[in-house]
């Protein structure tokens, strides 16, 4: 089965923002599963649209928590939101058109994996360090 994990290393220092991350892997994987097991059309369908606005909600957080405390780089945190917001609404039209085919899992699974993982190991632990510097 294919499977993205949460690794430790991941961990940006802010548990909000780190149980949130643990969610979209543990959702994401659950959306693979569903693929892979071909369940109905119907829920992986839903599975992917809780992605999508789980995805928006968590960016949404980030977002005030980083407004808030005055993080220097959020026009450019917003950006790579937006981008990986946009490429999911592409996805979600091709998932639409096409259902779940092994090609379209296999290219989410790589974008989703690469996005999240460098994302967060980056942009993210920025902003856990940051909130860290400029707590009380």
């Amino acid at each position: 089965m294919l499977v993205i994990e949460w690794q430790d290393c991941l961990s940006v220092g802010v548990l909000e923002i780190d149980i949130q991350h643990k969610l979209l892997f543990e959702r994401f994987n659950s959306f693979l599963q569903a693929c892979e097991s071909e369940a109905d059309q119907d829920k992986v369908h839903r599975l992917f649209w809780f992605l999508e606005a789980y995805a928006v909600t968590h960016f949404t957080e980030e977002e005030k928590l980083m407004q808030a405390s005055g993080f220097p780089d959020l026009p450019m945190h917003r950006k790579q939101h937006a981008e990986f917001a946009a490429e999911i609404a592409r996805i979600k039209e091709r998932l639409r058109c096409e259902g779940p085919s092994p090609t379209l899992v296999s290219s989410l699974t790589t974008f989703i994996s690469d996005w999240l993982t460098r994302h967060i190991s980056q942009m993210d632990r920025a902003i856990g360090n940051h909130l860290q510097r400029s707590a009380p």
